[in-house]
């Protein structure tokens, strides 16, 4: 009995952790109607990642990747989730705020050191493999809208243009490791080509370049 109530305080501060982070909303979704919360977003970046590292024979290290996956957001049970294209305050207040939040997960969550130490090491992007989950974690958004048929873009009027100005800035295309380029040209093109309809006055765009070679 003692040691099972051993365990259970041990492990019941990891399980709570995990429900706020399940109570954080996003705003978007993979469904009509649908918000998505940070874990339902996290296992959906997790998964997708393994994927790619399997499919473009990457040979990542499946294990890192799904870490990161799991920990990207997590100092958004102190902050919440901030939209990219909202409260400009907010936006420019994130950094500050998440790098408080992750000192006060350092103090809570000491019992859980590899967590706190996957967290630290993801922030730095050295590894690729976390730059492939940043990556991919800005393309699952547009991927979900469509699928969800959603008007994000179109209620905020966001272009493809403005969209594509904004992701290139945020996963620094000209440090990114060369290898991931292909996949992020992918990527867009396939945006363009197909998704185009989520975005707000898109229907008299020019034909986009698909050589991949148009963002270096």
């Amino acid at each position: 009995m003692y040691v099972r109530i051993l365990f259970m305080k041990k492990i019941i501060p990891i399980i709570n952790l995990a429900i706020k982070f399940a109570a954080v909303n996003r705003t978007v979704g993979y469904r009509d109607g649908h918000f998505e919360n940070d874990a339902e977003h996290s296992y959906q970046l997790a998964l997708v990642c393994w994927s790619v590292n399997e499919q473009y024979q990457l040979g990542l290290r499946d294990e890192l990747l799904l870490k990161f996956a799991l920990v990207h957001d997590l100092v958004e049970v102190y902050t919440g989730d901030v939209d990219a294209y909202d409260n400009p305050q907010q936006i420019a207040d994130k950094q500050a705020n998440e790098e408080r939040a992750f000192a006060k997960l350092k103090t809570e969550y000491t019992q859980f050191a590899d967590m706190l130490k996957t967290i630290e090491r993801y922030e730095t992007k050295k590894d690729m493999e976390a730059q492939l989950v940043f990556v991919m974690d800005k393309f699952l958004v547009d991927a979900n809208i469509y699928h969800s048929k959603g008007s994000y873009y179109r209620s905020r009027k966001i272009s493809i243009d403005v969209w594509k100005k904004w992701l290139l800035n945020k996963i620094n295309y000209k440090t990114l490791n060369p290898r991931l380029k292909p996949l992020v040209d992918e990527s867009i093109n396939e945006i363009e080509i197909n998704f185009s309809e989520i975005f707000y006055k898109t229907a008299h765009r020019s034909k986009p370049n698909h050589k991949g070679n148009s963002h270096s």
